[in-house]
């Protein structure tokens, strides 16, 4: 007599295909959305506007007069001697100013100059509208996971970043 298989075996086979295959979409889909956030931190700002990188890095100024170097760098999470290569770009364009601290000599505080203060506007502006719209065109369902796993893969990129635990 030929043994039939177990129901709950072939179930769990199936199922651990099905998980398989969605695992599988689930990193090829983050591997696509990890790329396009590389491209576009190295994109070229559209007429005259800021980068991804240039904003993430002038943001730090929105709600402050000055701030240094190091803190810009920081709060945008990149290195100070990248800061420093952007700002200098931004300085040639008159959207930043760099000036001594009068407390502290050994500090260069960063400003927005008007031009800075409006392209930061716009640029905010824009990118603000752009995932209202997005957030506006996903299904309903859609829109109630959307923070949350947003901010799980935030914490997962961030987890990424930092690099395996030795």
């Amino acid at each position: 007599m030929v043994s039939m298989p177990n129901i709950s075996m072939a179930a769990a086979i199936i199922s651990s295909t099905v998980d398989s295959n969605a695992s599988t979409d689930f990193v090829t889909a983050f591997d696509a959305l990890a790329q396009a956030v590389r491209r576009a931190r190295g994109a070229t700002a559209a007429n005259g506007g800021l980068t991804l990188s240039q904003y993430g890095l002038l943001e730090g100024l929105e709600s402050r007069s000055a701030s240094r170097v190091q803190d810009l760098a920081g709060d945008a999470g990149i290195t100070p001697s990248t800061a420093t290569r952007i700002l200098d770009a931004l300085e040639r364009r008159g959207v930043v100013r760099r000036a001594r601290s009068l407390e502290d000599r050994r500090v260069v505080a960063v400003s927005l100059t008007d031009l800075g203060r409006e392209l930061l506007s716009d640029q905010q502006e824009w990118l603000r509208g752009r995932q209202r719209a997005f957030y506006a065109s996903l299904p309903p369902a859609e829109r109630e996971l959307a923070p949350d796993l947003l901010l799980r893969l935030a914490a997962l990129i961030d987890e990424l970043a930092s690099g395996p635990d030795d």
